[in-house]
């Protein structure tokens, strides 16, 4: 039997996927195994798209670029300066190419889904949205409540699956 390395539920050798939690069964070898958390943000911090203003200092004039430092592996990704970008794993067979890609820094293992989570640009300012994924989508430790925008910092800390990533951004 093969244990889930986060809720502990048993499944058949072969496994790939667990049916209580949704996290990648190990076949062998060492994962690392960090519980995920588990307290959710208040919704009073969530906001609905509709109460985000469209255009604003930025929104007319155009973009900002936003730097993405994916903490284990040291790697730095400057997303390109759009209005939305997805955040998940590459599947070209279903035609699923997010802006940031995660595969190379172990998100099949780490519980990144191929669709996790967006960042949105509005009026000038950032936000992060979960998109449904099966893992969560964290902010600064807090879980996020899917398909609800959360405003974003420089300086704060995501938690895509159990890929951690610091945002930052010139002012």
């Amino acid at each position: 039997m093969i244990e889930c390395p986060s809720c502990g539920k048993k499944h058949r050798p072969g496994t790939l996927f667990c049916t209580e939690c949704g996290v990648y069964l190990p076949t062998g070898g060492a994962l690392r195994t960090s519980p995920l958390p588990t307290d959710e943000l208040p919704d009073s911090r969530a906001t609905t798209w509709e109460k985000v203003p469209a255009t604003g200092e930025q929104g007319a004039k155009g973009y900002r670029s936003l730097r993405l430092h994916i903490l284990e592996g040291n790697r730095q990704v400057m997303l390109p300066a759009t209005s939305e970008s997805l955040i998940g794993r590459l599947d070209a067979a279903h035609g699923i190419f997010p802006d940031l890609d995660l595969t190379a820094d172990g998100g099949l293992e780490k519980g990144v889904s191929r669709r996790h989570a967006k960042i949105v640009q509005r009026g000038g300012d950032f936000f992060i949205e979960d998109v449904g994924s099966a893992n969560g989508t964290f902010l600064n430790g807090k879980r996020l409540t899917p398909y609800l925008p959360y405003p974003l910092g420089n300086g704060d800390t995501l938690q895509i699956g159990r890929v951690e990533i610091k945002v930052s951004w010139e002012e």
